[in-house]
Formats: structure tokens, C-alpha cells, sequence
């Protein structure tokens, strides 16, 4: 592993668990569909037309959804951090520069294993695809644990949960509802179950009852049985009403 970070201290850990978390969620969700779209490039067999396409079309999701994700932290992480400690922002965003160079060049290779003229050269083609997408996964994820301990370090010590809540509440209503729910599917089986019940709950308070029926309607295919139990019974009066 390379020094990018500093392991977590149980101090560190325990000290930051009270406090309003912006990348804990997101960045669960993005490691489980950058993890799970690594395993469907290498695993996809080269001279199988179905099978590339299935995993060009996940790839391309993916790298959309990075680029996207890039911009809110751009525009609102990075904003409310410069604000008021500037230059706390700088190096992740030079490091977004380099991801968004990254995606372009594997937008690039993905086009070139694609049009590959023969199966020798799709082969080769598809492996280096795979390979140059195992380089960008282990950099975001190095990324990821540099924002969630240095940026969460700066945004806690300038901002109160309160003012931090307002970034996200701003940030989230800045998405479009089909990216959200792109978030949602990612994001839900990755939480653990006091973090689902808290997201859950938060949405909960700006919805009808009959509306976050239908969100919980939703969480119900992405989780395990013993998951889905718990969260049923941690929000039972929404579960009858709609059942």
C-alpha cells in the first residue's frame, strides 16, 4: 500500500463516529460498483458479444457516474472547504483532474477492445482494458480514505453538523432522480444497518408516508432476507400501510 494514507487509528476512528459523515455512503456504494464492475471486465469472456456488452455497458455507468460524482465534490465538498480553510482542497482536486484523464482513456481503451478485428486481438485488447481499470479502482480507493479522513478533518473542524447537513441536503437535491437511484442501488446493500435506518429515516422526513413506502418497496430486492427483516421491522407503520 503506498503512503497516500495513514491507517485509522482507534482514537481517530471513535472520535470521528459522532459527527455528520458527507462521503461514508456515496463512497460505499461507488466502492461496491467499481469492485463489482472490475469483476465483470476480467470475467467476461472476450469473444462472447453478449457478454463484452454487458460489461462495456456497466463500464460505461460506472465511468459516468465518476465523472458526476467528481463534479458535486467539486461543487459543493471542495466549495464549502476552501471556503474556509483554503487550499485544504487542492491536492484532491488536482487528483480529480487525473481521474477524469484517467476515465478518458479508458473510455478509449473500452472503444478499442470493442472494435477489435479479430478474437486474438479482442483478447488482448480486453485484458488490457482490465488491467487499466484495476489501476483507476485502487486509486479511487486510495482517493476515497484520503477525502474520508483529511476532507472529513477540515469539514468537521469549520463546520457544524448542522451547516454540514446543508451542504448534503443542497448536494442530493442537485442530482437527477435517475442518478440518485443509480446511488440507491449501490449504496443500500453496502450500509450496515443503523447507517440504512439513518439514510432511510432522513428521507423518510421530507416524504408522504405513501411515498417512502415506495422507497422501502425499492430497498427490498437489494438486500438479503435478514437484511431486509430488520429494516421491515425498523420501519413497520410504513411497511403495513403499504402492504
Amino acid at each position: 500500500m503506498s503512503n497516500l494514507v495513514s491507517p485509522i487509528t482507534p482514537a481517530a476512528a471513535s472520535a470521528a463516529a459522532p459527527r455528520f459523515d458527507l462521503y461514508r455512503a456515496v463512497h460505499k456504494g461507488l466502492r461496491a460498483f467499481m469492485a463489482d464492475t472490475l469483476l465483470k471486465v476480467g470475467s467476461a469472456d472476450p469473444a462472447d458479444p453478449a457478454e463484452r456488452g454487458e460489461a462495456a455497458e456497466q463500464l460505461r455507468s460506472l465511468l459516468d457516474v465518476c465523472v458526476k460524482h467528481l463534479q458535486h465534490e467539486n461543487d459543493f465538498l471542495h466549495t464549502a472547504m476552501e471556503r474556509r480553510a483554503p487550499g485544504s482542497a487542492a491536492r484532491a482536486g488536482r487528483e480529480h483532474e487525473g481521474h477524469l484523464a484517467a476515465i478518458a482513456a479508458l473510455e478509449a481503451e473500452l472503444s478499442q477492445a470493442l472494435m477489435a478485428a479479430s478474437a486474438a486481438l479482442q483478447a488482448v485488447a480486453w485484458h488490457r482494458l482490465y488491467q487499466a481499470l484495476s489501476v483507476f479502482v485502487a486509486e479511487n480507493y486510495e482517493h476515497m480514505l484520503l477525502e474520508e479522513r483529511d476532507h472529513n478533518a477540515v469539514l468537521w473542524r469549520q463546520y457544524s453538523d448542522e451547516e454540514l447537513l446543508a451542504v448534503h441536503g443542497a448536494l442530493v437535491s442537485s442530482i437527477p432522480a435517475d442518478e440518485m437511484a443509480l446511488h440507491f442501488r449501490w449504496m443500500l446493500p453496502q450500509l450496515s444497518h443503523p447507517e440504512r435506518v439513518a439514510m432511510l429515516g432522513g428521507m423518510r422526513q421530507g416524504m408522504p408516508p405513501e411515498v417512502f413506502a415506495t422507497q422501502l418497496d425499492m430497498a427490498r430486492p437489494l438486500l438479503n432476507a435478514r437484511g431486509w427483516h430488520k429494516l421491515q421491522a425498523a420501519f413497520k407503520e410504513e411497511v403495513a400501510c403499504h402492504g
